[in-house]
């Protein structure tokens, strides 16, 4: 069960980024300190065989040719154990960490003079071969011991023919020695250095989640219940800033979606109360006593009346509900609109006659819209229905089709009692009546039409306007796009 424990760990945020940095900064501290060891063996070599072209310079400088023999001045003769005598290998230096190491050799590549040291390298062919053939050769040898000894070989030219080879050496030790100290040097420093790293990328991960850190108690504050608060917003306006602001968005519109879900709870259980209760009350009178027959079908009536009141806010309700949800499907089709609102002018005018309203249409162009036409039938009902429930008897309602812009303009205009300006930002709200009590009927209206209209609206991609003045009438104004 442990192993099965670690095997399920993840590390947070903050350790992951500690992990990642210190990744990253290896990778590059171990590149920088190739790059560095190998630039410093680079320039150790450069600077040994600068020094190995000057020694060879100053030997050839002191070689002299006599008439086919070779022959060396003071300073080259003068160096310890230079010569062939062997006799003198003994009491001279052979160690080529600390002796000379010169040799000289004639066109025929026989040696002329050599130091002791010189006697210990294993030299290869090439190292003189390649200089009596005009490409001078440098390179690392090993002398008896395996120390090695980087090796300078050029030739001697008289009239543009080799007439000798010089070759100097120089041992490496120091050059490794140098090379080793600084290896060291980077081995010890890098877990300091790697330590240090990781306490920075630490520190750092840290700091920068400090706002966030903040985010999350605000956060956790709201989550008790008090939506009207907000998170801090940061000064430096980074990426935890844009998440600040999007959260504090997101909690505007849970807080006007709580606001709107509470006053919608709040209406309803009214709106359901009142048929309730008034089929309650018809019940009860008519429980009291014995009624006549008469009397018993008023009262049927009445409780039909509200019953069927009922059923249709509680649809409407579901209806609503359920798109909210998004779970009704519109069936898009071509349809035509103008002939759609003569159709449906025409149902509605025996409803306009009984409040005595004249109801007209007027068609000033055939349009095309693609949409659900059940739905498009339901939104003309809901605004001729609001129209004629607002307009006093003697009023006009007039419902008009045209084509503005690439859009299907219907507009439905009513001369009755109007919208006062501080009710026109929420008529499409669910159960809003601002002017309900001034409505000169009562039938029909629970505060749901509207808010059904607009939901049609948005659902065929369209915009729905109003322009009202108190009494004046109003203007509904539904924009639809072209197939």
């Amino acid at each position: 069960m442990r192993n099965a424990s670690w095997l399920c760990w993840r590390p947070g945020i903050r350790l992951q980024l500690t992990l990642w940095y210190a990744l990253v900064f290896t990778l590059l501290m171990v590149c920088s300190d190739f790059l560095l060891y190998m630039r410093l063996q680079s320039s150790l070599l450069e600077s040994l065989d600068a020094t190995l072209h000057l020694r060879a310079q100053q030997v050839a400088d002191d070689v002299v040719n006599e008439q086919g023999t070779l022959a060396f001045q003071q300073t080259t003769k003068g160096l310890p154990g230079f010569g062939l005598d062997e006799t003198k290998y003994g009491a001279n230096p052979a160690d080529v960490n600390f002796g000379t190491i010169v040799r000289v050799l004639d066109a025929h590549g026989q040696v002329v003079g050599v130091t002791p040291a010189f006697r210990m390298l294993r030299i290869s062919v090439i190292s003189v071969n390649s200089p009596l053939h005009g490409t001078p050769w440098q390179g690392s040898v090993q002398d008896e011991g395996g120390q090695a000894v980087r090796l300078y070989s050029r030739a001697l030219l008289k009239e543009g023919k080799p007439v000798a080879v010089i070759q100097v050496g120089a041992s490496l030790i120091q050059v490794q020695r140098a090379l080793s100290i600084v290896l060291l040097i980077l081995l010890l420093g890098a877990p300091f250095v790697l330590g240090l790293s990781a306490l920075g990328s630490y520190a750092l991960a840290t700091r920068t989640f400090r706002p966030i850190d903040r985010l999350i108690r605000s956060a956790q504050r709201i989550k008790a219940g008090d939506l009207r608060q907000r998170v801090p917003l940061p000064l430096a306006h980074d990426e935890v800033h844009r998440l600040a602001l999007t959260l504090n968005e997101m909690l505007d519109a849970l807080e006007h979606a709580f606001t709107r879900q509470q006053r919608f709870v709040s209406d309803a259980s009214h709106e359901l109360r009142t048929p309730v209760a008034a089929i309650r009350s018809v019940t009860d009178v008519a429980l009291l006593e014995p009624l006549s027959q008469e009397e018993y079908v008023t009262v049927l009536r009445t409780i039909n009346m509200e019953a069927e009141r009922l059923g249709s806010l509680i649809s409407e309700l579901l209806e609503l509900a359920h798109a909210d949800e998004g779970q009704i499907a519109l069936q898009r089709e071509p349809v035509n609109l103008d002939r759609l609102v003569e159709a449906v002018v025409a149902n509605a005018k025996p409803l306009a006659e009984e409040r005595q309203l004249h109801l007209e249409v007027e068609i000033l162009a055939a349009v095309i819209v693609e949409g659900d036409e059940a739905r498009l039938i339901q939104m003309l009902l809901n605004l001729l229905a609001n129209a004629i429930q607002y307009t006093k008897p003697g009023g006009h309602v007039t419902v008009s089709v045209q084509a503005e812009q690439q859009q299907a303009v219907v507009r439905v205009r009513d001369t009755g009692i109007g919208i006062a300006a501080e009710h026109l930002p929420h008529i499409f709200e669910r159960f809003y009546r601002g002017d309900a009590a001034h409505a000169p009927t009562s039938w029909g209206s629970c505060g749901l039409g509207l808010a059904i209209v607009e939901w049609i609206v948005r659902a065929h991609r369209g915009t729905i306007l109003v322009e009202s003045q108190p009494g004046q009438g109003s203007v509904f104004t539904v924009l639809l796009p072209f197939v």
